[in-house]
């Protein structure tokens, strides 16, 4: 978001700091605003009415209380009040805003327990499960098929494997609302190693690091980033050997595959 949407989207995350604070409620406060951000993309003229400038912050805010007082809890109405009588430069940035909020304040909790790691570490691993398999991406992904029944699919799928936090999100990501389902969970994931305060690594390797080997990659990662790395591995035989890692924006190869294809290009040229 850009313009008067970052500084609303900022104070709509600073509300969300407020009302997650110690993270024990975290999960129910998110769920009550994932809720909201349901009913907003399901109401196009109450997303016109929250984004139109020239409606009192103050109407806004009585419309939104008016509509969901007593129906979400009070820490997440006053998330949303927030939402209300910001200034957006779009009608979509109100219901993206609280969606960000209402990720922040689930992942509090995890952060309270200490779980953020193995929240990522979950959603990562489902949504590589999932885009290993065509007709369960399809199923997830299948808007003309019932949200409930998806959200369903998918909490059973994660049954026994998932903490609170991590079904919360799951559940949010079937909605879709800018990516696939995949992809959302890798966001979420993204979401909570931020949160944690690392750099995220996205290493491809032929084969699937141990944990030593993950942790002394961490480690020099760490060293050379002046921060703490959470390593993630996507497996690639086609790389035959050595790894590649994605971080901060830049790209380390060392796979056998790109030298191979290196000394192919200077043999031609």
């Amino acid at each position: 978001m850009r313009g008067v949407s970052a500084a609303s989207l900022a104070q709509v995350l600073d509300a969300a700091r407020g009302a997650a604070a110690g993270g024990a409620e975290g999960v129910a406060v998110g769920e009550d605003v994932f809720a909201v951000v349901g009913a907003l993309d399901a109401n196009p003229v109450l997303r016109r009415v929250l984004s139109d400038p020239a409606t009192e912050a103050e109407a806004k805010d009585g419309l939104v209380r008016s509509l969901f007082a007593g129906k979400i809890g009070a820490p997440a109405l006053d998330i949303v009040s927030t939402a209300a009588q910001g200034r957006w430069g779009a009608a979509r940035d109100v219901a993206d805003a609280l969606e960000q909020a209402g990720v922040q304040t689930v992942l509090s909790r995890a952060e309270h327990d200490g779980g953020l790691d193995t929240v990522a570490d979950t959603l990562m691993e489902f949504s590589r499960v999932v885009v290993s398999d065509p007709e369960l991406r399809q199923t997830v992904n299948d808007k003309a098929s019932s949200l409930e029944g998806r959200q369903a699919l998918v909490a059973r799928l994660l049954e026994g494997k998932a903490d609170e936090v991590t079904l919360a999100l799951a559940r949010q990501a079937v909605t879709g609302r800018n990516h696939g389902f995949e992809q959302t969970l890798a966001g979420y994931a993204e979401d909570a190693i931020v949160r944690a305060g690392r750099l995220q690594a996205l290493v491809t390797a032929a084969y699937e690091l141990d944990a030593d080997e993950k942790q002394r990659l961490a480690g020099a990662l760490a060293r050379k980033y002046g921060r703490e790395v959470y390593v993630d591995v996507t497996v690639d035989p086609s790389v035959i050997g050595g790894i590649a890692v994605d971080i901060a924006g830049e790209r380390i190869d060392s796979t056998v595959s790109t030298r191979l294809a290196d000394a192919r290009r200077g043999l031609v040229g």
